[in-house]
């Protein structure tokens, strides 16, 4: 037996591995308490993703520290163990969460990687999405309750049916039979964005055709006005003051929004275009999805176009002319002006929201060229744009 710990904001995991029994309870009670003592005021979980046995005694050790611990909880129990604890009647005491399968990603087709996790195919049948966090479990949780209020609501998407545990993190399965993702749409055939265009118009449109509640989702129009207020301090107060304006301007909407809208986060279906990826829902003027939309296949990779072969797969060249297309196809006209105006809108929230982002990260690689690059842009922006509104 063997026992160790890990702290994760206010909560204190004790994994407890191999067999627990008469000869060793004695002694986990006394490393699990001595712990416990020095880290009082931290929330007790235990982790029994690695315990193989537990008897009676092992059993008495955890009903003295539920003495203690009133909410205890036990983690990725095996199924044997788990079938011990609920015939003794622990798993109405204390809660008891089974281990989730394992599954590897090893040998996998990558599909795409976000903010949050990447996303592989499993197999013909099968997505699995994997997340960068190693309790991700209530991210997970949200991810999959955004995915039943979008099916409510009528998207097509997919609703994740399993989690999983990949490497030390844990993941989602979904069910995409015979799908394919509007990014090998476009890879098929570059020279031809039309059809990869229809699928992704089309299923953004049926998006915010959906109205949604307050407190359903995140509102996109409070998180914009977050990045404005983070990079006031690095742009001139004209231009911080007018930034704040424009934002604040923006009528609140109650528009559903997927947040994170870009060719890895759609699939095609049997002929119909289907959702996925559902961390970002959320609301507001749509201004602020195509502000997501301009980063995506242009924003991201300005400074260094291998960015986008290495997120999608095609060049950068492709990306500007889908996003130039798919514009046009939202908007439902042909008018350039009109579509460089509103392109130019969604280029502030764009650069605002990479601005934020290169200043928290000024280790990555070219965050001074970032920097500068959207400073640059914003004043050029900010001197020529009077609404975000279209």
């Amino acid at each position: 037996m063997e026992i160790t710990y890990r702290i994760d904001k206010d909560i204190l995991y004790i994994a407890i591995a191999g067999r627990m029994d008469a000869s060793n309870a004695a002694v986990a009670e006394e490393q699990i308490f001595t712990i416990k003592s020095e880290h009082p005021g931290k929330h007790t979980v235990v982790d029994a993703d690695q315990l193989e046995y537990i008897s009676s005694a092992g059993l008495r050790v955890i009903l003295r520290l539920r003495k203690e611990e009133p909410k205890l909880a036990l983690i990725n129990v095996a199924a044997d163990v788990y079938e011990v604890f609920d015939m003794t009647g622990f798993t109405d005491m204390v809660t008891v969460e089974k281990a989730y399968p394992r599954m590897s990603v090893e040998g996998c087709e990558f599909i795409a990687k976000g903010a949050n996790g990447a996303v592989y195919r499993y197999d013909d049948e099968t997505i699995l999405k994997t997340y960068f966090a190693k309790d991700a479990l209530p991210e997970i949780k949200q991810e999959r309750e955004n995915a039943r209020r979008a099916f409510v609501l009528g998207i097509n998407t997919a609703i994740p049916y399993g989690i999983v545990r990949v490497g030390d993190g844990y993941g989602t399965v979904t069910e995409l039979l015979n799908a394919t993702s509007v990014t090998k749409i476009i890879r098929a055939n570059p020279d031809d964005l039309s059809l990869a265009a229809k699928y992704y118009i089309d299923m953004l449109k049926s998006i915010h055709a959906i109205e949604v509640e307050d407190g359903e989702v995140l509102d996109m129009k409070e998180t914009a006005l977050d990045w404005a207020n983070f990079v006031s301090t690095h742009l001139p107060a004209d231009q911080s003051q007018k930034l704040r304006a424009l934002i604040e301007e923006v009528p609140k909407q109650n528009t559903l929004m997927h947040g994170d809208y870009h060719t890895n986060n759609v699939m095609v279906q049997n002929g119909d275009p289907l959702l996925i990826d559902m961390d970002t829902l959320c609301m507001g003027h749509p201004i602020f999805e195509l502000g997501s939309m301009f980063n995506a296949f242009v924003g991201y990779a300005e400074l260094n176009h291998q960015n986008m072969m290495d997120f999608f797969g095609y060049s950068f060249e492709t990306a500007g002319k889908f996003w130039n297309l798919s514009l046009r196809m939202y908007l439902g006209t042909e008018d350039d002006a009109l579509c460089q105006s509103v392109a130019e809108k969604a280029m502030i929230i764009g650069y605002t929201r990479m601005l934020r982002r290169a200043i928290r990260r000024p280790n990555e690689a070219d965050s001074s060229e970032k920097i500068a690059r959207c400073k640059e842009m914003l004043a050029l922006l900010l001197n020529k744009v009077d609404t975000l509104l279209f």
